[in-house]
Protein backbone atom coordinates (compact mmCIF):
# COMPACT_ATOMS: atom_id res chain seq x y z
CA UNK A 1 0.00 0.00 0.00
CA UNK A 2 3.05 2.60 0.61
CA UNK A 3 4.17 2.03 -2.87
CA UNK A 4 0.76 3.91 -4.01
CA UNK A 5 0.77 6.82 -2.36
CA UNK A 6 4.63 7.20 -3.26
CA UNK A 7 6.26 8.42 0.00
CA UNK A 8 9.58 6.11 0.11
CA UNK A 9 10.77 8.22 -2.40
CA UNK A 10 8.40 11.16 -2.95
CA UNK A 11 11.17 13.65 -3.69
CA UNK A 12 10.67 17.47 -5.65
CA UNK A 13 8.90 16.98 -8.38
CA UNK A 14 10.22 15.99 -11.83
CA UNK A 15 9.28 18.70 -13.82
CA UNK A 16 9.93 20.92 -10.79
CA UNK A 17 13.92 22.04 -10.62
CA UNK A 18 14.76 21.88 -6.54
CA UNK A 19 16.60 25.14 -7.22
CA UNK A 20 13.88 26.99 -8.04
CA UNK A 21 12.39 26.08 -4.55
CA UNK A 22 11.63 28.77 -2.17
CA UNK A 23 12.94 26.42 0.73
CA UNK A 24 16.49 26.30 -1.31
CA UNK A 25 16.99 29.77 -1.42
CA UNK A 26 18.22 32.47 1.19
CA UNK A 27 15.99 35.33 1.56
CA UNK A 28 15.72 39.07 3.06
CA UNK A 29 12.59 39.43 5.17
CA UNK A 30 12.48 43.07 5.59
CA UNK A 31 10.58 42.85 8.84
CA UNK A 32 12.56 41.12 10.31
CA UNK A 33 15.79 42.98 9.22
CA UNK A 34 14.17 46.05 10.74
CA UNK A 35 13.49 44.59 14.10
CA UNK A 36 17.07 43.68 14.74
CA UNK A 37 18.21 47.04 13.63
CA UNK A 38 19.59 46.60 9.95
CA UNK A 39 17.72 49.75 8.87
CA UNK A 40 19.57 52.00 11.00
CA UNK A 41 21.87 54.44 8.70
CA UNK A 42 25.17 53.74 8.70
CA UNK A 43 24.69 50.21 10.17
CA UNK A 44 26.47 47.41 8.92
CA UNK A 45 25.01 44.29 8.64
CA UNK A 46 26.54 40.87 7.99
CA UNK A 47 24.08 37.50 7.22
CA UNK A 48 25.49 33.92 6.05
CA UNK A 49 23.77 31.47 3.90
CA UNK A 50 25.66 28.30 4.73
CA UNK A 51 28.91 29.41 4.33
CA UNK A 52 28.22 31.96 1.81
CA UNK A 53 28.10 35.54 3.60
CA UNK A 54 25.98 38.51 2.78
CA UNK A 55 27.19 42.23 3.77
CA UNK A 56 23.75 44.27 4.50
CA UNK A 57 24.76 48.27 4.51
CA UNK A 58 22.26 50.94 5.49
CA UNK A 59 22.66 53.92 2.53
CA UNK A 60 19.40 56.37 2.82
CA UNK A 61 16.62 55.93 1.53
CA UNK A 62 17.81 52.35 -0.31
CA UNK A 63 19.70 49.23 1.22
CA UNK A 64 22.79 47.83 0.02
CA UNK A 65 23.04 43.98 -0.07
CA UNK A 66 26.85 42.54 -1.07
CA UNK A 67 27.32 46.12 -2.92
CA UNK A 68 23.98 45.80 -5.14
CA UNK A 69 21.36 48.89 -4.27
CA UNK A 70 17.80 47.66 -3.21
CA UNK A 71 15.24 50.60 -2.60
CA UNK A 72 12.88 50.48 0.45
CA UNK A 73 9.77 52.04 0.56
CA UNK A 74 7.68 53.24 3.83
CA UNK A 75 4.22 52.98 4.93
CA UNK A 76 1.80 55.44 6.87
CA UNK A 77 2.49 53.07 10.01
CA UNK A 78 6.29 53.35 9.33
CA UNK A 79 7.06 49.89 7.87
CA UNK A 80 9.80 49.14 5.45
CA UNK A 81 8.86 47.04 2.28
CA UNK A 82 11.21 46.06 -0.13
CA UNK A 83 10.72 47.48 -3.35
CA UNK A 84 11.09 44.32 -6.31
CA UNK A 85 13.37 45.99 -8.95
CA UNK A 86 11.03 43.23 -11.74
CA UNK A 87 7.87 44.50 -11.19
CA UNK A 88 7.95 47.76 -8.68
CA UNK A 89 5.65 45.84 -6.04
CA UNK A 90 6.21 46.41 -2.65
CA UNK A 91 7.75 42.66 -0.77
CA UNK A 92 8.23 41.47 2.67
CA UNK A 93 10.57 39.13 1.11
CA UNK A 94 13.59 39.87 -1.80
CA UNK A 95 15.50 36.36 -2.72
CA UNK A 96 20.01 37.44 -2.12
CA UNK A 97 20.88 35.87 -5.65
CA UNK A 98 18.37 37.32 -8.03
CA UNK A 99 17.55 40.47 -5.75
CA UNK A 100 14.18 40.12 -6.68
CA UNK A 101 10.42 38.81 -5.48
CA UNK A 102 9.19 35.14 -5.32
CA UNK A 103 7.05 35.67 -8.59
CA UNK A 104 9.62 37.85 -10.49
CA UNK A 105 12.18 35.27 -9.61
CA UNK A 106 10.16 32.15 -10.75
CA UNK A 107 10.09 30.22 -7.36
CA UNK A 108 7.60 28.48 -5.89
CA UNK A 109 6.19 26.54 -2.79
CA UNK A 110 7.60 22.96 -2.04
CA UNK A 111 4.16 22.03 -0.94
CA UNK A 112 2.87 22.43 -4.32
CA UNK A 113 5.10 19.66 -5.76
CA UNK A 114 5.23 17.18 -2.92
CA UNK A 115 2.55 14.68 -2.36
CA UNK A 116 0.23 15.85 -4.44
CA UNK A 117 -0.95 12.58 -5.72
CA UNK A 118 -3.53 11.75 -3.14
CA UNK A 119 -5.42 14.27 -1.15
CA UNK A 120 -4.50 14.21 2.46
CA UNK A 121 -1.61 12.19 2.36
CA UNK A 122 0.84 14.80 3.32
CA UNK A 123 -1.93 15.77 6.28
CA UNK A 124 -1.46 12.44 7.68
CA UNK A 125 2.57 12.08 7.13
CA UNK A 126 2.10 15.60 9.02
CA UNK A 127 0.53 14.38 12.04
CA UNK A 128 2.43 10.98 12.12
CA UNK A 129 5.75 13.04 12.37
CA UNK A 130 4.15 15.05 15.37
CA UNK A 131 3.71 11.88 17.39
CA UNK A 132 6.78 10.03 16.12
CA UNK A 133 4.68 7.45 14.27
CA UNK A 134 5.83 5.34 11.28
CA UNK A 135 4.83 8.42 8.73
CA UNK A 136 3.46 5.83 6.29
CA UNK A 137 -0.61 6.18 5.71
CA UNK A 138 -1.98 3.08 7.71
CA UNK A 139 0.95 1.87 9.21
CA UNK A 140 0.34 0.62 13.08
CA UNK A 141 0.00 3.53 15.46
CA UNK A 142 2.37 3.35 18.79
CA UNK A 143 1.54 3.28 22.35
CA UNK A 144 0.76 6.83 23.76
CA UNK A 145 3.87 7.90 25.15
CA UNK A 146 4.43 9.34 28.44
CA UNK A 147 4.71 12.82 27.88
CA UNK A 148 2.63 13.90 25.33
CA UNK A 149 -0.47 15.76 26.15
CA UNK A 150 -1.94 16.02 22.28
CA UNK A 151 -1.56 12.70 21.76
CA UNK A 152 -5.17 11.26 21.76
CA UNK A 153 -6.46 14.12 19.99
CA UNK A 154 -3.42 13.70 16.36
CA UNK A 155 -4.09 10.41 16.48
CA UNK A 156 -8.27 10.62 16.30
CA UNK A 157 -7.37 13.56 13.69
CA UNK A 158 -4.99 10.73 11.62
CA UNK A 159 -7.55 8.37 12.12
CA UNK A 160 -10.14 10.76 10.67
CA UNK A 161 -7.98 11.88 7.95
CA UNK A 162 -6.99 8.05 7.07
CA UNK A 163 -10.69 7.37 6.92
CA UNK A 164 -11.28 9.74 4.08
CA UNK A 165 -8.21 8.45 2.23
CA UNK A 166 -9.96 5.07 1.98
CA UNK A 167 -12.57 7.01 1.20
CA UNK A 168 -11.09 8.26 -1.85
CA UNK A 169 -9.56 5.12 -2.50
CA UNK A 170 -12.90 3.47 -2.56
CA UNK A 171 -13.77 6.43 -4.81
CA UNK A 172 -11.15 5.29 -7.34
CA UNK A 173 -11.73 1.62 -7.04
CA UNK A 174 -15.77 2.25 -8.27
CA UNK A 175 -14.82 4.33 -11.05
CA UNK A 176 -12.05 1.54 -12.17
CA UNK A 177 -15.22 -1.01 -11.69
CA UNK A 178 -17.15 0.79 -13.65
CA UNK A 179 -15.05 1.73 -16.52
CA UNK A 180 -14.46 -2.12 -16.68
CA UNK A 181 -18.16 -2.82 -17.00
CA UNK A 182 -18.50 -0.15 -19.83
CA UNK A 183 -15.95 -1.46 -21.71
CA UNK A 184 -16.83 -5.43 -21.61
CA UNK A 185 -20.24 -4.06 -21.96
CA UNK A 186 -18.94 -2.48 -25.27
CA UNK A 187 -16.87 -5.48 -26.46
CA UNK A 188 -20.16 -7.86 -26.28
CA UNK A 189 -21.83 -5.19 -29.56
Amino acid sequence: MVGAFGLLDDRHHTRFPPDRLIENRARLDVLWLNRIGAFTEGTITELRWGRKPYQLARQTPDILVNGYRVPLAWDVQGRPWFVCPGCGQHRQHLYLDEHLCRRCAGLDYISRHLHRSTPGVHKVVRLRRKIGADQRPFAPLPERPEHHVRFHRIVARIRNEEAGLVEHLGSIVRDLDRRIRVRKAKRKW
